[in-house]
């Protein structure tokens, strides 16, 4: 565990740090087991001078994973955060997949939305799983449309696992 936590550290740590000589800002997280998890990571002596805050909720997915967003707080200041759940019914059942997380805030002083996404997964076949990742971007494509209709000038940034392609229906058709 503290090994993997340290070489996460050390990787997040150098990610562009050839062009911007320090670590990343903001960072979004999938496959998170829980918040302590988070902690652990960014007190990692790679990350801890950094003094990342961290955004997590608690998702309702079946395998208990979630998505999050750590920031360092000298550059970033979070306005707002909710969750957005995605509902999926199948066959009249509800499946339980990850949130989309949407934190507002400023950037720099440049105001901005990050919206951290780990749409389902292909597992039974693209076709058959694609509605799936079409609720989720309908439901990512309300946030987006929510927050740019509040202020037309904030930066968006969707950002995450999608499990599709750039010329799929869920990003071309429905996002």
């Amino acid at each position: 565990y503290n090994i993997k936590l340290a070489n996460e550290a050390k990787v997040i740590s150098e990610l562009g740090a050839q062009y911007t000589k320090t670590a990343p800002v903001v960072v979004g997280l999938i496959e998170v087991e829980n918040r302590q998890v988070i902690e652990d990571l960014i007190k990692q002596p790679a990350l801890a001078k950094y003094d990342y805050g961290i955004i997590h909720y608690n998702s309702f997915d079946a395998r208990g994973i979630d998505v999050a967003l750590i920031y360092q707080k000298r550059r970033f200041t979070p306005s707002n955060s909710l969750k957005k759940e995605v509902k999926i019914y199948n066959e009249g059942k509800r499946s339980y997949t990850r949130d989309i997380l949407v934190v507002t805030g400023f950037l720099d002083n440049e105001k901005v939305a990050f919206f951290m996404n780990h749409w389902p997964s292909r597992s039974g076949g693209e076709a058959g799983s694609l509605p799936k990742r079409n609720a989720a971007a309908v439901v990512l494509k309300q946030q987006m449309d929510s927050v740019r209709l509040k202020d037309p000038t904030t930066k968006l940034f969707a950002m995450g696992d999608f499990n599709d392609d750039p010329v799929s229906s869920s990003l071309k058709n429905y996002l």
